[in-house]
């Protein structure tokens, strides 16, 4: 007979005057028993699942911890986990919320803790959390682009951030917690609920885009709350126009609510943003980072990202160890926008250069929305662009305390229409969408027998330029072909130190001497850029420098066209790391096609 006994975290709250309380340095643990669900959480070949029924039985794939979601009772209760099914084998594996009562420090990009707790005050009564259910809505407010507001819109945000860092800090609505949001889920201080070795991480995968949307609603709808207006919405950082390319000035006045002093005092307006920012300014007119900031817009809103997986990033399943498989906005001008502003006098450009400390900063919540909005546009530009209908991605959940201070369970299907959680934004002009690079004047080909092939290259460190030919598997490919399958160059198993900032620009068909501060090229593919990060390692015994190893693959297809290199069995990639940027690691390079399912 196996044994019908599940390990639940559970901890004591002492009595106080306060609803809420920091959850203890240790969590006690206890056996409970469950007699609806029948598991055994410790499996060791991954295939086993023991119960009554089924004892000593092989089951392929997932389903093992599939059993084991089924089996998340006691703390948080099963039903409101994951729903209730009959037939449990139908059940996918989405990433389940965090464990709130194992939170634990977080950690710094280079290993050592995060030098404040992280951990969100626990509610009194953590066994039953109610799924939140969205509010109607009468009539969708508008976020505006942050350089149109009025004087007496920065007013009112002003007011409301006030508020907000005029709360108790142990209050879950207050600013420090609601900033500690991002640290607790970002570095590592959160476990998946039931994978007690599982840090809980939404970036570097399709989590990414959902997590913050919601993140960005409660925020707002608290902000609301405490200045009594639920009409209130936050504006967003239009940094991929030209009229929003510079720090908007509602954030720059010292006397503000807004204002973080710890930025980047040398990229204050009239300094034009670079998307593509190291932690070197690059030596360029203003005109030409316009060119270049519209150009990478292009390529990583419709280039690079013509189906869901290259948009949102790599799948991530419920008991899967973090990965590093980032979607084109996140990867830039995401994670560039990041580094722009963060202070280069701190050691990991706190506050908004680094993960854990970016929401402390009140830009940060105007730069994710710009983020938010490009889910919003992608999914106009035609094609295959749609959100994904993997059942994995839309049951997959995150905990949140909303206006009323309650801890509410939010799935992802809940967040895809933003306009059903009541909110779209100014219709502002998108410039970058006409924006196709063209080839060079002199446009020539390269030949791929004066440079060496990617096998003799790779594995290498990219130290300087590398130029190289690679072999095309499938040439001259018919329309319908290219509609099933998109063509992807990718990099593969890409390793680096985490505490480090890294960039990389990527060109087909051009010299080796090519000059990364001029993008607004056809030639130019796309570009890898790092956020310092760390990954705990899964058995708690410490964090990784080097991390997960990361992938990406952009797609090639519409710029083999315009090179008129479609009917080309090879071509020459040229690869030039950025100045600024440390060293990193490629494995392999190759070109293969995905089909674009979602």
């Amino acid at each position: 007979m196996a044994s019908n006994f599940l390990l639940t975290s559970c901890t004591t709250i002492s009595s106080s005057q306060s609803k809420f309380s920091q959850p203890p340095s240790k969590i006690s643990v206890r056996t409970k028993r469950i007699d609806n669900f029948k598991v055994n959480c410790e499996i060791k070949n991954g295939n086993t699942i023991n119960d009554d029924d089924n004892e000593g039985k092989s089951f392929p794939g997932k389903l093992d911890r599939r059993n084991v979601l089924l089996g998340l009772g006691g703390l948080y209760g099963a039903s409101n986990l994951i729903g209730v099914s009959n037939e449990p084998f139908a059940l996918g594996a989405p990433v389940p919320p965090p464990d709130f009562s194992t939170c634990s420090t977080a950690s710094l990009p280079d290993g050592s803790q995060v030098p404040f707790n992280c951990c969100p005050p626990l509610p009194k009564d953590l066994t039953n959390i109610p799924t939140y259910k969205l509010p109607n809505v009468s009539k969708v407010k508008i976020r505006p682009a942050a350089h149109n507001v009025t004087q007496e819109y920065i007013t009112k945000y002003n007011t409301a951030i006030q508020k907000m860092k005029s709360l108790d800090k142990d209050d879950p609505l207050s600013f420090i917690q609601q900033a500690n949001i991002h640290c607790a889920y970002c570095n590592s201080g959160y476990k998946e609920l039931g994978f007690p070795g599982v840090p809980l991480q939404v970036h570097f995968s399709w989590l990414f885009f959902p997590f913050h949307r919601w993140y960005l609603y409660f925020f707002e709808r608290i902000l609301g709350s405490l200045i009594g207006d639920d009409t209130f919405a936050l504006p967003f950082w239009n940094y991929d126009s030209q009229v929003g390319m510079q720090f908007p000035s509602l954030y720059n006045d010292v006397n503000s609510s807004l204002y973080d002093p710890n930025r980047n005092q040398n990229h204050f307006p009239p300094n034009v943003i670079d998307l593509g920012f190291t932690t070197i300014d690059l030596d360029a007119s203003d005109q030409q980072k316009i060119n270049n900031n519209l150009t990478m817009m292009y390529r990583q809103m419709l280039t690079n990202a013509p189906c869901p997986q290259l948009f949102f990033g790599n799948p991530i399943r419920g008991g899967d160890q973090p990965i590093r498989g980032m979607g084109t906005i996140e990867n830039v001008p995401h994670n560039s926008v990041h580094r722009w502003v963060g202070n280069p006098n701190n050691k990991f450009r706190e506050n908004m250069g680094t993960f854990y400390s970016a929401a402390r900063d009140p830009i940060f919540y105007a730069h994710h929305a710009n983020v938010d909005r490009m889910w919003t546009i992608w999914k106009t530009l035609g094609g295959k662009r749609r959100d994904f209908n993997d059942k994995d991605w839309l049951d997959s959940a995150f905990l949140f305390y909303d206006e009323n201070r309650t801890l509410v369970k939010v799935t992802v299907q809940d967040c895809i229409n933003n306009e059903k959680l009541g909110y779209k934004y100014e219709n502002v002009p998108i410039p970058w969408k006409n924006y196709k690079p063209v080839p060079r004047k002199q446009k020539v080909k390269k030949n791929p027998k004066k440079v060496k092939p990617s096998t003799e290259i790779f594995p290498s460190t990219l130290k300087r330029t590398l130029s190289f030919s690679i072999k095309r598997p499938n040439i001259s490919r018919t329309q319908q072909e290219k509609d099933i399958e998109e063509e992807l160059l990718v990099f593969n198993n890409m390793t680096f130190d985490e505490n480090e900032y890294i960039r990389f620009d990527v060109f087909i068909n051009e010299d080796e001497g090519v000059k990364a501060k001029v993008l607004d090229r056809t030639e130019y593919v796309g570009s890898f850029a790092n956020l310092p990060h760390v990954h705990a390692a899964g058995n708690n015994t410490g964090s990784s420098r080097t991390g997960t190893p990361a992938v990406m693959s952009l797609a090639i297809g519409e710029i083999l066209e315009d090179l008129g290199l479609e009917d080309e069995e090879e071509i020459v990639v040229v690869v030039v790391p950025q100045f600024g940027g440390k060293e990193i690691t490629i494995a392999s390079v190759e070109i293969n096609t995905l089909a674009c399912a979602n």
